[in-house]
């Protein structure tokens, strides 16, 4: 059975056995990460977001799955609108990043850069925004302006978020300001 088929016809659940499962199938089978990637956008809406929970859990486990197809998961992955979607997304990169702060290339930092920007900025999920400004203190170093510009976002926006955006926030505020000094 191949992929695609296997992913139409099992429908997995969020539940972690069932995300458990399909990443089995995945290393069993030896699917790579564009076959994976393939299936995603081929599956339903729902089925679409149970399979970005089970990649993001893929990668949390084994980081170097996406590593041979980063451009592909990209060009998809930082287009997605879906809030589940959106702070899956946001968790694998930030998971990659915390591992290998240079996996990426110039191109490929500046683009996940400006969407981390825009989902910290336009309204999103706390999740997903507490993920964005934890990857873009990972690379902060990539540009002059974004230290400055997280600070600012960031300082701006402490007495208007949630609690889990305010420690996080404040975490990194105090990380940036260490690197100033």
């Amino acid at each position: 059975m191949d992929v695609i088929t296997y992913f139409s016809t099992h429908h997995h659940n969020l539940s972690t056995q069932s995300r458990t499962l399909a990443i089995n199938h995945i290393l069993d089978q030896g699917i790579l990460a564009d076959a994976f990637i393939e299936v995603i956008y081929f599956v339903d809406e729902k089925q679409k977001i149970v399979l970005y929970h089970a990649l993001d859990m893929l990668v949390e486990r084994h980081i170097d799955y996406l590593n041979d197809y980063l451009d592909l998961y990209l060009e998809k992955a930082l287009n997605e609108t879906h809030e589940s979607t959106k702070r899956c997304v946001s968790r694998t990169i930030f998971h990659q990043l915390k591992n290998n702060k240079n996996l990426y290339n110039k191109e490929q930092k500046q683009q996940i850069v400006h969407t981390m920007f825009d989902w910290i900025i336009l309204p999103s999920a706390v999740a997903t925004r507490v993920n964005a400004i934890h990857i873009l203190y990972f690379l902060v170093d990539q540009e002059d302006w974004i230290k400055e510009q997280l600070i600012a976002l960031i300082e701006q926006n402490l007495l208007l978020q949630e609690p889990s955006f305010l420690s996080r926030g404040r975490k990194i505020l105090k990380l940036l300001h260490k690197q100033k000094s």
